[in-house]
């Protein structure tokens, strides 16, 4: 029984491989599956779609409006550290804070992106002139300044509370978050990876 067993196994596997030559020489006219599919296909090195989606982590997967009222998709700060800078307009510590940001900007800003992100205002509901105004005051236009006037980026990034900054690896995992001083902030940023 086992040497038949042996002899069917043995037989099955040529019977595969005669069939598998039995192939025609001349190219074939109906294109490979992924394009009758109607898939498409990648050079080397470039990424479909799918794959790029599938790089963005979670995290970074929104959109917003930046306070000058352009789109904003997060997943743009995918592959580099960020700080994220969450204030008020309204918020007289978030006011000292440009100050801090401007340098940072300044220092590390050509490989950390910085990102503010305004709330809704302590005690009244901010416009846009008014937003635009703190960000003009503050020096910090270099950076942008997203709008989240109904919190989703402040709970998505787990933020209770004004004048915190998230500091992002460049996988887009959050490494620290709080309020720094501006020597505190540029010490941790400049150890950002």
């Amino acid at each position: 029984m086992k040497r038949t067993v042996i002899g069917v196994a043995a037989a099955a596997a040529a019977a595969v491989l005669a069939l598998s030559a039995c192939g025609s020489e001349e190219p074939d006219d109906t294109g490979d599956a992924a394009t009758t599919m109607g898939e498409t296909t990648t050079a080397p090195g470039e990424s479909t779609a799918a794959e790029t989606d599938a790089a963005v982590p979670e995290l970074l997967d929104f959109t917003a409006t930046t306070v000058d009222g352009d789109a904003f998709e997060g997943s743009s700060l995918a592959g580099r550290p960020a700080v994220l800078w969450f204030w008020q307009e309204d918020c007289p510590i978030c006011q000292g804070q440009g100050p801090d940001v401007e340098a940072l900007i300044e220092e590390h800003g050509d490989r950390v992106a910085v990102v503010g992100v305004a709330g809704t205002g302590l005690y009244r509901s901010s416009t846009e002139e008014q937003l635009q105004a703190f960000v003009e005051d503050t020096g910090t236009a270099e950076a942008t300044h997203l709008q989240s006037p109904d919190g989703e980026l402040w709970t998505r990034f787990d933020v209770t509370s004004q004048s915190t900054y998230v500091l992002l690896d460049s996988a887009g995992e959050i490494v620290d978050s709080g309020s720094f001083s501006g020597g505190e902030l540029d010490e941790k940023v400049a150890g950002l990876g």
